[in-house]
Parts: C-alpha cells; structure tokens; sequence
C-alpha cells in the first residue's frame, strides 16, 4: 500500500462499510462469529442519535476503509470510545495513534472529561494504545459470546480527561 491513508469523518453509508470492515477483520484475526457483526449491525445505529455528540472517524487508502473509530455520547460529560479498528496490514505503523488522536481532540473539543470504553483481553495492542492515551481497566469478566473455543475477558476501561 503506496498511497496515503487519509482520515476523515463519516458520511451516510460508512456505518454500513464499518460493520463489514470490523466483522472481517475480527474473523479474519480472531476467528469471532457472527454474533460480532450482530453486536456491530445493532449498536452502529447509534451514531446517528445525536449530531452534535457523537462522531465517527475512517481511516482510507484509495476509497478502502482501513481503519475507523467513533465516539458516542454518553451524557453532558460522558462519552464511550467505540468500533476502533486498524487493518492488519497497518498494525504497527501509527495508524492507530492518529484515529486515538482524532478522538481524543473530539471529547476535548466537546468537553467530554469521562470517557470508557469496553474491549477484550486478547486484544493486546489496542490495550497498549488505550493506556498510553490515559486509559485504565476498571472491569473484567469471562466472555466468550463471540468466538467459539477461545476463552476471552471483556474489559471496561476509563480515562478521565481535565476539564480545563
């Protein structure tokens, strides 16, 4: 991949997009089954209940989603970080940190000073990038809805932003 990836916010239609790119994506690495694109499919609606709150980030290489991730308010000053992902092949390479960045400026910008997020134990490098962004596990419990014959915790995590 020569192009350049370039980051922008969504448009109708790229809820969709997102759906089948993180549904494959997890399969591909994580084996997960359907039950994740039905979580996906559910919850991605809910970028469009508020306008003004909530926002979505795709990370593109000639009009291919390669990553994305979106916040969701939760409150006046509440937001969850939600349906962060990077093609595998950009793993590794900051893209990753810049959609982190993008959402970060978000909540400051709205003034959003709590935000979680829900994630799971395997997934060791997002993990990595949600502390390194100020974000610490509060929560763990067995989970294994999505993928069959592998043993999972999901994990809620929180970040407390100034409010400056």
């Amino acid at each position: 991949m020569d192009s350049e990836v370039i980051i922008r916010e969504f448009k109708p239609g790229d809820p969709s997009r997102v759906c089948f790119f993180q549904s494959e994506l997890y399969f591909r690495q994580y084996h997960f089954n359907v039950l994740y694109e039905k979580e996906m499919l559910t919850g991605m609606s809910e970028i469009y209940d508020n306008p003004e709150g909530n926002q979505m980030w795709i990370a593109e290489i000639d009009g291919e989603i390669v990553g994305d991730i979106a916040i969701i308010c939760r409150g006046e000053h509440e937001a969850q970080l939600r349906w962060f992902g990077v093609s595998t092949q950009l793993q590794g390479k900051g893209l990753g940190t810049r959609l982190m960045n993008e959402a970060m400026k978000y909540c400051r910008e709205k003034k959003y000073t709590h935000i979680t997020l829900g994630t799971l134990n395997i997934l060791e490098s997002a993990r990595h990038l949600y502390a390194k962004f100020g974000f610490h596990k509060t929560e763990s419990e067995p989970f294994d809805e999505w993928a069959d014959n592998r043993s999972m915790q999901h994990e809620t995590w929180i970040c407390n932003l100034p409010d400056k």
